[in-house]
């Protein structure tokens, strides 16, 4: 075995990539850049999600079932019909975002 140092792991850069109808379930995407991606339809369930960069994506119709969301960034995300059924979204920043069309949003 190598006497190497492990490199320190890097949150996922995926901003502006196109990721609709991906299946992102238990995933882990700490602090990860989703800024500006399309995640339309997207399956985020019991991913790990704190610290996220999701400002500006679209998320319409994305499903974040029991996700966390602990201090994820969503300012200006498109959210239209998104289920956030049992997701954690304690200091989730929702500023300049339209939550009319989400669903289960406590």
């Amino acid at each position: 075995m190598s006497d190497e140092k492990v490199s320190e792991r890097r949150a996922a850069e995926l901003s502006k990539k196109n990721l609709n109808r991906a299946d992102l379930t238990r995933q882990n995407l700490i602090g990860a850049n989703l800024a500006r991606a399309n995640l339309r339809g997207a399956n985020l369930s019991d991913a790990n999600m704190v610290c996220a960069n999701l400002r500006e994506a679209v998320l319409v119709e994305a499903k974040f079932y029991n996700t966390n969301l602990t201090d994820a960034k969503l300012s200006r995300a498109k959210l239209d019909g998104a289920d956030f059924y049992k997701a954690e979204t304690k200091g989730t920043d929702f500023r300049n975002t339209n939550l009319s069309m989400v669903k289960n949003l406590s």
